[in-house]
Order: structure tokens, then sequence, then C-alpha cells
């Protein structure tokens, strides 16, 4: 007969999608599926649930190291697992380890946690793991990560300046127009019959600023906060490439960083075995930029319709320049790929830095001349009635 009392079954699996299936492979029919949750938040995070980028560069260089020295991948993760502080990369490298001794690959164990280990990632693991040279595969991944982490602190280290910058001018304009103008207006009054323009002007746009000057600072720490976190965003990352693609100078920044990262992460997925088209669905996820993602989904397109790799780059020289492609071609024909990408790796990290430094370079000056323009503006509407009554009491 029929159990009025199905069975409860706990499976750890990423998706709904995998428990279907899983049970579908055991025969079993799914009446509801719950996800449990455990710990402070969603799924098994917990206040201290965060692998960072150095977090992943320094285990995968340990489990490198230790796999290069013949011990045994369960053992490895365990040696490692045993170093680190943080709660929740203790816990992944221990579950990694569990699986391992399960009999399940560790690639499985790494795409459970999509949050935090990339297609990229899960990828290279994979290739090694089935050429049999995982070691080999966490020794380029880890160099990925570094480089990756590196670009990326060089990016944000070249933006730091021109932030602080344009944050502390941007400041100083909200406390003149809240606290300075509204006062200066007071101490004019009935003094000065007829305001110039420009004062009278300034002295209307602070009057509504300085009606609560504490809520206005407030609205201003607050709008500060929200562009940051908006940046964080899917969103507000796409719409940051929107404005800088369409800027002269961080336009071709954009370009050549999408170019140095695609062609790092191309080679490494190429060199461990990964298939060419396999290697760029997996790059075009991870490639940071909505552009370029395009374009690479639609190459993989045309590479399943029989054309060749360089011919699809060629193509597009507003995405792909003739020296880009050039080497392409030449790997492809000498069988020499892997060579040809980490050539063109290196020149494209060195074009970056050299924009980054011509990006901060203009920067600079551009935020501080909009500073002082708009510091001289409210001195000249400061300075204005001053004049005007210093040629009244005169005439």
């Amino acid at each position: 007969g029929i159990n009025p009392f199905p069975p409860v079954i706990n499976i750890s699996l990423p998706s709904k999608k995998d428990v279907v299936v899983e049970l579908s492979a055991k025969g079993l029919i799914s009446l509801s599926i719950e996800e449990k949750r455990t710990g402070i938040f969603s799924g098994e995070l917990h206040l201290f649930s965060r692998i960072s980028a150095l977090d992943k560069i320094l285990f995968t260089r340990h489990l490198a190291a230790t796999l290069k020295a013949g011990i045994s991948l369960a053992e490895a993760l365990e040696i490692i697992s045993v170093d680190y502080k943080k709660p929740f990369v203790k816990k992944v490298l221990q579950e990694a380890q569990a699986g391992i001794q399960r009999g399940e690959m560790l690639s499985d164990m790494f795409a459970r946690y999509p949050r935090y280990f990339s297609p990229v990632f899960t990828g290279l693991v994979r290739a090694g793991e089935l050429s049999g040279s995982l070691d080999a595969a966490f020794d380029n991944l880890s160099t990925q990560l570094f480089r990756d982490y590196d670009l990326l602190k060089r990016v944000r280290l070249a933006m730091i300046y021109p932030l602080i910058l344009l944050t502390g001018s941007t400041g100083i304009i909200v406390l003149l127009m809240t606290f300075v103008l509204p006062r200066m207006a007071k101490a004019f009054k009935g003094i000065v019959a007829d305001m110039p323009f420009l004062t009278q002007i300034l002295i209307d746009m602070s009057g509504y600023l300085g009606k609560n000057p504490y809520l206005t600072m407030g609205l201003f720490v607050g709008i500060l906060v929200g562009l940051f976190y908006c940046g964080r965003t899917v969103w507000g990352k796409r719409l940051l490439f929107h404005v800088f693609e369409r800027l002269p100078v961080s336009s071709e920044l954009m370009k050549k960083l999408a170019l140095a990262r695609f062609a790092r992460t191309f080679r490494n997925l190429v060199s461990t075995g990964v298939g060419a088209i396999d290697a760029l669905e997996i790059t075009a996820s991870t490639i940071g930029n909505p552009t370029y993602e395009r374009a690479l989904h639609t190459i993989v397109g045309e590479l399943k319709r029989g054309s060749n790799l360089a011919e699809t780059f060629r193509f597009r020289p507003h995405l792909f320049p003739n020296f880009f492609t050039s080497l392409v071609m030449i790997g492809e024909r000498t069988g020499t790929l892997d060579k040809s990408l980490a050539t063109v790796s290196a020149f494209y990290d060195e074009e970056v830095d050299r924009l980054l430094k011509t990006l901060v370079s203009l920067l600079e000056p551009i935020l501080l001349l909009i500073m002082g323009v708009v510091v001289a503006l409210v001195a000249l509407a400061v300075l204005l009635p001053i004049f005007r009554l210093v040629r009244s009491v005169q005439g």
C-alpha cells in the first residue's frame, strides 16, 4: 500500500533542481523540497562566512605545494584546514576532505559554493582532476587568482586619491551652502538693497539646504554610502560600465582590463586540457565586462558552427585589436596558443598600468579645477555684495 507518511530525506546539494535529479535517479518522486537553513544567516553561513581572494590564493598555493610533495589530496586538505583560523574557510576545507573520502570529486565540492568559487575556479580544478595534474592546476589557479587580485588592487589604489578629492570638495561645497551662506544672507539683509544675481541664486539654494543643516549633511553622507553599495550590486556595476565605456581614457582602460583577464583565464583553462568552446563559455561568465561577455557567447555559437577562433576575433576589431588576433592566429597555427595568450596577458597588464597612471594624472587636475571654480564662485558671491556695500557708502 501507499505510505501515508512519506519519508523525509536530507540531501546536501547546491539547488532544488539538483535534488530533483538526484531523487529521480534513485527512483523517487519529490512531494516537496524545503531548503534547510542553519546558523545566523541563510544556508549554513554564519557571522564570519566569507572567503576572500587572499584566502583562496593561500590555500590553492598550499594545496599545490603539498600535492607536489606527494601527499594525498585528503591528507593535504586536512593539513591545510588545521592552520586556518577563519571558521567558514575551515568548514569548507573540512567538507571537501570528507567528500574526497566518500569518493566525490573536489571540483563538485567547490561547486556547492558558487558565491565564493567561480566557474573558472571549479573548471580548472575539474580539468586538473580529469588530467591527473591537480598540483599543476592549483599552481595555475593560484597564479591566476593573485594576478586578478593584484590588478584589482592597483585599480582601487589608483582611484583612492581622486575619490577622496571629489568627496572632500563636495563636502566643502555642502558645508558652505548649508552653514556659511545662510548666515551671510542674514548679515546682509536690510543692508544691501539689491543683491547681485550670483549671490541671490546661491542664497536661494542655500535657503533650502540651510532650513535643516543636519538633515542636509545626513543626506549627503547617506548618498555617499548609497552610491558605494550601489556600485557593488549587479545593476550598479552595469551602470558604471555604461558610463566608463563612453569616457575617453576609461573606455580604453576597461577594454584592456577585459583583454588581460580574458587572455589569462582562457590560457589557464586551455593549458589544463579544457576545450576551446568550454573555456570560452567559462571565461565569458567570469570576465566581468558585459560587452565582452555578450561577444564571447556569440563567438561560442560561431565556433560550434565550425568557425575559426582567430577569425571570430578578427571580425570584431573594436573588441579584439589586430595585435591580439595576430598572436592568437600564430598560436593556433603553431600549436602554442597558451604561450601566445601568456604574451598577450603580460602585454595588456603593462598597458593597464600605463593607462591607470594616465587616468589618475588627468583626473587630479580636472577635479582640482572643478573644485577651484566652485569655491571661486562661492567666494565671488560673498565678495560682490561687500563691494556693492562699500561703493554705496563711498557714494
